[in-house]
């Protein structure tokens, strides 16, 4: 799909949804997806996720766009149990040398103005969130 095609679905998703995933499967390294028109939509920073199944991340990222839709908000450092029933997940602010790297289409779309973003982290099969990256998960920011 042309850059052109992935900007104009990107823009009419956030049109009829408020906000679009976009998602990067990758070979070498975990897989990403994330979404673009939070902060325009729902005043709310970006929700980027690592090293799940795209179409998992996918469907994740939606239940979390329609969790701040209907009045939950998340910042750095928050655990919730309401994105995997059972299962917590941790947000972190993703460093800002990430945004570029990583959110390059939501770095378009915002025109380069800037926009916040968070990582929605899981934990090991222990509980423990990792602090740096391994070959399950990215993490863009410190668990803190």
């Amino acid at each position: 799909m042309s850059n052109s095609k992935i900007f104009k679905k990107v823009d009419e998703d956030i049109a009829k949804y408020g906000w679009h995933v976009l998602s990067v499967a990758c070979e070498d390294s975990p897989s990403f997806s994330y979404t673009v028109g939070f902060e325009q939509t729902l005043s709310h920073p970006e929700i980027i996720m690592s090293g799940l199944g795209t179409e998992l991340m996918h469907h994740l990222l939606n239940d979390i766009g329609e969790l701040i839709k209907n009045g939950s908000s998340f910042k750095n450092g928050d655990l919730s149990n309401e994105v995997v029933k059972g299962f917590p997940v941790k947000f972190i602010e993703v460093k800002d040398s990430a945004l570029s790297e990583y959110l390059r289409v939501a770095k378009a779309h915002y025109d380069n103005k800037g926009f916040r973003a968070l990582q929605c982290v899981w934990p090991d099969k222990d509980g423990v969130f990792q602090t740096a990256s391994n070959q399950d998960q990215e993490v863009l920011g410190k668990c803190i």
